[in-house]
């Protein structure tokens, strides 16, 4: 399965984006918590404040369908 994570700020460069500026590409085999998929590219999810899938917000044990798209925010963002 495919899923794409999003995130900008200091989130973006622990993210190591690779499909474009903000975006990297995770293939998973089966299903996954938000959680459990960033352990997996060695990313701390005490990094992450939120999470918006689809225009809602989830956590940690959100599990992805094959082709979401999940943006990460940090705790701090913006200017």
């Amino acid at each position: 399965m495919i899923i794409f994570l999003r995130a900008g700020g200091q989130l973006r460069a622990m993210l190591k984006p690779d499909v474009d500026h903000y975006t990297r590409k995770v293939e998973i085999d089966g299903e996954m918590t938000v959680g459990e998929i960033l352990k997996t590219i060695s990313l701390d999810p005490a990094y992450v404040a939120l999470i918006h899938v689809d225009g809602k917000m989830k956590d940690l044990s959100f599990k992805p369908s094959n082709g979401q798209t999940i943006t990460l925010q940090p705790p701090v963002s913006g200017g």
